[in-house]
């Protein structure tokens, strides 16, 4: 079990010799953008707080409100959340914009530097507004994907291997141009970031690659607690990822799993897991089935990159 730290700005990174990203402005509209936000009573009060993005198929509601919006108030945190257009399952650069924005108003709502947690595609875009929007990095301590498909994933190729598939399918394939254009960015002075895995993701594959970038640290829940059982939608409640998260948040730099205390191995969930709410995470199962199955979403090509990643896509 692998903890892969790789360091930016070696001679063989891609990322060497492409320019820091330029900032940029919002395509869509402000009255939108806002709408998307929700931020609890820690946040508004100037508790640290944490951003935390659905990944496809889900809400906010679906994916975090029975985990972490209960977890990290009684760690000390505030969170706020953004809900994606369509569920995720359109251009993810447009959905980007709504994370990009999400992670500006946690700052001036909370006052502080922030951290942003994603889940699969929430992760990956959690990297890419840190990467690509100098004013997120600016304001942001730590990134922390959880099971984000960093790389590209095998399962989004053979989702498109028939020449049509759903859009964000195209995009988080592992030589699409989002993918490519991510890996060639540079990574950003200031906030950290800590890709949380596991060895079990049956969407996120092949692993650790396709959950690792340059100048981030991937850590394996297995590399803590030696077979132990997590899957892709499973870490979303999962007390090792969990515990990492909270190390990364409260720690400079990436999380580090030596100072993760072992007696997490022996718990089946993070702290205030609602399994009542859980019912809730069927309805994002559904809506990602349908969403990438249905023909009717379907397009022949990848979506064209935003003007400010075209750059990096060579």
């Amino acid at each position: 079990m692998l903890c892969v730290t790789t360091p930016p700005g070696s001679a063989d990174d891609p990322e060497v010799g492409f320019p820091v990203v330029a900032a940029h402005e919002f395509t869509v509209g402000q009255e939108r953008l806002r709408a998307a936000v929700r931020c609890d009573s820690g946040a508004r009060s100037g508790r640290p707080t944490v951003l935390l993005i659905p990944g496809t198929g889900g809400t906010p509601d679906e994916i975090w409100s029975w985990n972490y919006e209960k977890a990290l108030p009684t760690a000390g945190y505030g969170w706020c959340t953004v809900e994606l257009p369509d569920r995720a399952l359109g251009d993810f650069a447009v959905s980007a914009e709504y994370a990009a924005y999400a992670a500006m108003q946690a700052h001036r709502v909370s006052g502080r530097p922030i951290g942003i947690v994603g889940h699969s595609q929430g992760g990956a875009m959690a990297a890419w507004i840190a990467k690509f929007w100098p004013q997120v990095a600016a304001v942001t301590s730590d990134v922390i994907p959880i099971a984000g498909p960093l790389g590209g994933s095998a399962v989004a190729d053979s989702l498109c291997a028939g020449g049509a598939c759903a859009p964000i399918a195209w995009q988080m394939g592992t030589r699409s141009h989002v993918t490519r254009a991510f890996a060639n960015a540079p990574v950003p002075d200031g906030p950290a970031f800590t890709s949380i895995q596991t060895v079990q993701d049956e969407l996120v594959l092949p692993q650790p690659q396709a959950g690792s970038m340059r100048g981030g640290r991937t850590i394996m829940v297995q590399q803590v607690c030696p077979g132990h059982l997590a899957d892709h939608g499973m870490l979303v409640f999962d007390p090792v990822a969990y515990a990492l998260v909270l190390d990364a948040l409260g720690h400079p730099g990436p999380a580090d799993p030596s100072r993760v205390d072992r007696s997490v191995c022996g718990q089946a969930t993070l702290p205030g897991f609602d399994p009542a709410g859980y019912t809730t995470f069927t309805h994002t199962v559904s809506a990602l089935m349908f969403g990438l199955l249905d023909t009717r979403n379907w397009v022949p090509a990848e979506k064209p990159l935003p003007a400010y990643a075209e750059l990096y896509d060579r």
